[in-house]
């Protein structure tokens, strides 16, 4: 094996692809209040996701100079589990570096759809008491039920809406004169994201607009005895710096395969938070 497998251009390819993919699929966590960390965690294991919800008044001509204590911090509990995506490097693999990078692309793809489901679990009509009822394809940029979406979370400065294929192709400019999909758009600070799938308990939830306070997500790294990873060929901790969120990978020797084997990994969590005019369903009829 010595002689064939460079374990510093797997790494390397695994760290350019996951970063590729999973910056861009996961952008729209930046919807959520969120506590990613290095720290240590096993399943079960929780983590306390700070949301500030109010302050101390502005004051006008002061003497005190002191900090206003009375800043108040909401916490949610996020029960943390371990999220893995698993797979075989062959030799055929190793030997085609487009192969490998396809072999390692549809990986990316498949954790970061796990990642978006685990976010959005949350997300139903009952934990909310809210939603939007809308037929297939009903959101558009002059339609009521995008004002009534944006007026679902108006009490928010950081509005953001995630759409499926459908109500986003709607707001794809059809010419130089339309107006760009970018954060401010139609209203919505966050910007207007795009979902292949919206995996909650919600049936037939095709998108929503939310308030960052709506659901509390946390990350952290996977419990990892050094018994075992001192046997690995490569860790690598990769960031998503616009996020900073930490996906974990390794690459090792399977003794029960007899091959190489690479994973992805992260402990991760989310809840539903602030309840009360934060999140506005669209479910089609």
């Amino acid at each position: 094996m010595s002689n064939v497998f460079d374990s510093g251009l797997v790494a390397a390819t695994i760290s350019r692809e996951t970063l590729t993919v999973l910056s861009e699929r996961l952008a729209k966590l930046s919807l959520f209040s969120s506590d990613f960390s290095n720290e240590v965690k096993k399943p079960r294991d929780t983590i306390n996701v700070a949301i500030a919800s109010d302050t101390g008044d502005t004051v006008t001509n002061p003497t005190n100079f002191a900090p206003a204590p009375d800043t108040t911090l909401s916490k949610t509990s996020v029960v943390m589990n371990h999220l893995a995506q698993f797979f075989g490097i062959s030799e055929v693999d190793l030997s085609n570096g487009h192969r490998l990078e396809q072999l390692v692309k549809i990986n990316a793809q498949k954790f970061a759809d796990a990642i978006w489901a685990a976010a959005i679990t949350p997300i139903t009509a009952l934990n909310f008491q809210a939603a939007t009822v809308t037929g297939v394809g009903s959101v558009t940029p002059d339609s009521a039920d995008l004002k009534s979406l944006w007026g679902a979370v108006a009490k928010s400065d950081r509005k953001g809406l995630v759409l499926d294929a459908v109500n986003y192709a709607n707001f794809i400019p059809q010419n130089s004169e339309g107006l760009m999909i970018a954060p401010g758009a139609y209203g919505f600070e966050q910007g207007i994201h795009y979902a292949t799938t919206f995996p909650t308990g919600e049936a037939n939830l095709t998108g929503f607009a939310c308030s960052p306070d709506a659901i509390a997500i946390a990350a952290a790294a996977p419990a990892l005895d050094s018994a075992v990873s001192q046997n690995f060929y490569s860790s690598e901790v990769i960031t998503l710096e616009q996020l900073g969120l930490s996906i974990y990978s390794n690459v090792y020797g399977d003794s029960a395969t007899r091959q190489v084997t690479a994973s992805m990994e992260v402990m991760f969590g989310s809840s539903a938070a602030v309840t009360d005019g934060t999140m506005a369903l669209i479910v089609s009829a």
